[in-house]
């Protein structure tokens, strides 16, 4: 699973290289990923904070069910 703290590193190497990179095309190509990379990163962080709790219980269970 993918964690904000992976996303968010990805989108800080992408803008790192970006204001290293001399091709401009590929510079904007590389800050429009990080600009993905932390939308995603909100997403998941938004999904968490919405979340009922007793939802990611449920998904354990029905996980469990599945094995039997």
């Amino acid at each position: 699973m993918l964690t904000t703290e992976f996303l968010r590193r990805q989108a800080e190497n992408c803008l790192r290289i970006a204001r290293s990179c001399f091709d401009l095309s590929s510079a904007e190509r590389l800050r429009l990923m990080a600009n993905d990379l932390n939308a995603k990163a909100d997403e998941i962080e938004r999904d968490r904070r919405f979340r009922p709790h007793f939802f990611e219980a449920s998904e354990a269970s029905s996980r469990d069910n599945d094995r039997g």
